[in-house]
This record gives C-alpha cells, sequence and structure tokens, in this order.
C-alpha cells in the first residue's frame, strides 16, 4: 500500500529509518553549534572582533549551505538519497573535525564553509524520505520527531559540550600527528566530528531506498522532476511559499540570538561558560521536545477542527512567542528571570520550527519536492543565515561593551519579528488556497 493512502500506517523500518535520521539532525546541529560555547577562548587566541565571530556563526556557515543546497535537492529527487545523505555526513562531521587546525581566522572560515556544503545534503533527502516513508496523516508527527533534532542537537552542544571544554581546559597539551598540540577550543572540534562516521555508515547500508510517493503530473512537462518545473511551480505561488519562507525566516533570524547567550550571560550577569552550557543545554533539551509535541498536538486539533491550514497557524504562534521572548530577554532585570524569556523563545521556536517544513510538504508534489525543501532552506539560509549573527555582532560594536549585544538582540528580535507577523497574516488565504490545489492535482502513475 503506497505510503500516501490515507488508510495506511508506517512500517516498523520506517520509524528505523526516522531515528536515524533525526539522530544525523542531532549531529548536524551539534557540529553547527559547538562554536557558540567557544565564542570566548576563539576571540581571545585568534584576536576576532565580534564582527568576525557574528561571520563565523552565520555566513562561514551559509554561504554554501545555501549554495549547494539546491542542487542537492536535484540530486535528491533523482539519485539514491541514502548514499546522497551518508556522503553530506562525512563531509560536514569530518570539515568540523578538521577545525581543530584552524589557527587564524581564514582556516576557521574555511572549515565552516565544509561543515555548510555537508549539512545542505541533509533537509532534501530526510523531508524527501520521510514522506515517502510515511502516509500523510502521520506526515506532521514524523516530521516534528525528525526537527527535535534542532534542539536535543542544540543542547546536547550546549549540555555536553561544555563539561567538554572544562575537562579539556584541565587537561595538559594534546598533541596530535600533523596537527601539534591544540588548544582546548581545537581539541573540542576534534572530539565532536568524529563520531558521525559511523551514522554516515548505518544510513548508507542499513536502510532501504522507499519508492516515490504524491507524483503528480505538471505544467504539462515529460520531465516533470526538472529544475525550471520546480522553479515554476513555485514562483506561480509565490504569495504562499514567500509566507511560509518569511515565517521561517523570522524564526531563525530571532532564534539564532541562542547563540549569543554565552557572552551575554557573562557580560549581564557574570555567569561562566560552564553555567550558561549547563543551564541553556537543559532547556534546549526540555523546552525544544515541548514546543514540538506542542506544536504536533496543536497541529492535530487544529486539523480535527477541519482547519487545512494547521501548520501554517502553529508557525504564526511559534514565531510571534519568540520574537516576543526575545526581546524581552535582554532587558531582564535578574539572570533567572532571562532564563524564563529563553525557555519562552526556545518553546516557540520549537513550534515554529517543526510548522514551516511541515506546511512546506503538505503543498509539494512528490517528484520535486527535495528541490523544493531545498528552495526553502536556500531562501531561509540567504536571509536569516547571512544577516541575522553578523547584524546582531555589527550593531553590538557600535553600542556599550558590556550592554550592546543584549540591546542589539533587542532590537533585532522586536523589529523582525513585527515584520514577519504581519507578512504571515497577510498570506495566511494563500496557503489555504494552496493546500486545496494540492489535493485537486491530478496523480501520476509510475
Amino acid at each position: 500500500m503506497p505510503a500516501s493512502t490515507p488508510t495506511a500506517r508506517a512500517s516498523g523500518h520506517a520509524w528505523y529509518v526516522l531515528v536515524l535520521l533525526t539522530l544525523a539532525h542531532i549531529l548536524a546541529y551539534v557540529d553547527r553549534w559547538i562554536l557558540s560555547l567557544l565564542i570566548q577562548p576563539i576571540k581571545a587566541d585568534l584576536q576576532l572582533s565580534d564582527f568576525q565571530i557574528g561571520l563565523l556563526l552565520g555566513p562561514a556557515f551559509a554561504i554554501l549551505f545555501i549554495a549547494m543546497g539546491v542542487p542537492f535537492g536535484w540530486l535528491a529527487d533523482r539519485f539514491d538519497r541514502r548514499r546522497l545523505l551518508a556522503f553530506g555526513i562525512t563531509v560536514w562531521c569530518g570539515f568540523t573535525a578538521a577545525s581543530c587546525l584552524a589557527d587564524d581566522f581564514a582556516t576557521l572560515f574555511l572549515m565552516r564553509l565544509g561543515v555548510g556544503v555537508g549539512e545542505a545534503v541533509l533537509a532534501p533527502c530526510a523531508f524527501s524520505l520521510i514522506a515517502d516513508y510515511f502516509p500523510v496523516r502521520e506526515r506532521p508527527r514524523a516530521v516534528s520527531v525528525f526537527m527535535t533534532g534542532t534542539f536535543v542537537g542544540a543542547g546536547s552542544a550546549f549540555l555536553l559540550g561544555g563539561p567538554l571544554i572544562t575537562h579539556l581546559e584541565q587537561l595538559p597539551a594534546i598533541g596530535v600527528p600533523l596537527a601539534g598540540e591544540l588548544r582546548p577550543w581545537q581539541a573540542a572540534f576534534l572530539l565532536v566530528g568524529a563520531p558521525g562516521l559511523i551514522l554516515a555508515f548505518l544510513i548508507r547500508y542499513t536502510i532501504r531506498e522507499p519508492a516515490r510517493s504524491d507524483l503528480v503530473s505538471l505544467e504539462g512537462a515529460a520531465n516533470d522532476r526538472g529544475l525550471r518545473v520546480a522553479a515554476t511551480f513555485v514562483l506561480r505561488r509565490w504569495r504562499t511559499y514567500g509566507a511560509i519562507c518569511a515565517g521561517a525566516i523570522g524564526n531563525i533570524m530571532i532564534g539564532s540570538n541562542a547563540q549569543w547567550m554565552a557572552p551575554v550571560f557573562e557580560r549581564s550577569w557574570g555567569w561562566s561558560v560552564a553555567d550558561v552550557a549547563r543551564t541553556t543545554g537543559v532547556m534546549f533539551f526540555v523546552a525544544g521536545p515541548l514546543g514540538t509535541f506542542a506544536g504536533i498536538w496543536l497541529m492535530g486539533r487544529l486539523s480535527g477542527r477541519g482547519m487545512i491550514d494547521a501548520p501554517f497557524r502553529a508557525l504564526l504562534l511559534g514565531v510571534s512567542i519568540v520574537a516576543v521572548a526575545f526581546a524581552l530577554l535582554p532587558v531582564s532585570p535578574t539572570a533567572w528571570i532571562a532564563l524564563i524569556a529563553l525557555f519562552a523563545a526556545m518553546f516557540g521556536q520549537a513550534i515554529a520550527t517543526a510548522a514551516g517544513p511541515t506546511s512546506i510538504v503538505a503543498i509539494a508534489p512528490g517528484n520535486i519536492r527535495g528541490q523544493i525543501m531545498s528552495f526553502y532552506y536556500l531562501v531561509n539560509g540567504l536571509i536569516a543565515g547571512l544577516i541575522g549573527a553578523p547584524l546582531v555582532g555589527a550593531l553590538a560594536d557600535r553600542m556599550d561593551r558590556q550592554t550592546g549585544l543584549g540591546e542589539a538582540i533587542m532590537i533585532v528580535s522586536a523589529s523582525v519579528g513585527t515584520a514577519v507577523v504581519v507578512l504571515l497574516l497577510l498570506g495566511s488565504r494563500h496557503y489555504r488556497g494552496a493546500v486545496r490545489e494540492m489535493a485537486g492535482l491530478a496523480p501520476r502513475q509510475l
């Protein structure tokens, strides 16, 4: 029975695949977020400004993550997704580990570019596999489980990375062949990146490549998996896809402020990196899954009431929460009130993070789904990834050294959040129209 049949149920193998994909997502965010815990020692050792740190947190990762997303989406719609994903994991983990060789800004920037190349594979392959393994009614849950990797991964980076760095700082110099003696932050990159090779092996050799589902006839084209067809499909519905991307951009751009929490709590309330890492890590582990499953419940509840735009409504709610919470966090009178705001921000971000891709999957034909997901991440990364962290860093450099970072976070959160909520409200009716259109597209027989 095809995965898209309403009465179908996901197999045990499908859930095993979802576990591996979620582990890959967790690993991706560990490798992406470990840098945020290393800001202070890297800044001191390499003599970097906040703006340069912002470049490492944002553009250094995002440039090739963005550039390679569409080519990998094109490949994911045509070829074996297991092999493609295993290749990507090997690449990004290899560059994370190789960051231990960096001894200047340029080298570390290049290593982060490599991490972005590998991680660009994950989204188009993972969402395409999930849609083909799970029936329509189980896809929101499956997508949401996969998206918990965002917060479990970031939480792991904070919760496990903090003690790891503290332990490394207490050890004598670590010598590595060809690399010489490593500083603690360099050793952390090596230890975090290496285990991913095991996961790449499991994905390549223990899961099956499923048959494609939800194939439809598009634009009367003979080759209805082509890049031109996918781009035309999206551009003709730009109001719908633009609104979803606006929500995701706001969520990513505002949510990336969490990467600045170590210096914010250190400068404003005198917390150590270890204290921030431990507390923030617990929050990611708790608020992330809670927000994700709250999003699942909300989408199910709204769908049960006949609301065909349930994922879109959840996206709007999540972005609203994260914007308000991050705008209030820097002006909190105490660190503990700031932590409450951070918890609320992570909770809202988790709702939006699950709802955004779910909104896309609901209106993306199976033959071009990988490419549409890559377009989604292309636009999100191009705007949020390249602008978010550097914008905060640049604003902070022009303000008071002690309080400027918090003020910059407040300004960006409030202004971006307001604009995005307005755009989502304007796009809501277009999304409902796209859901109805998708239901009426003619199936294509293999």
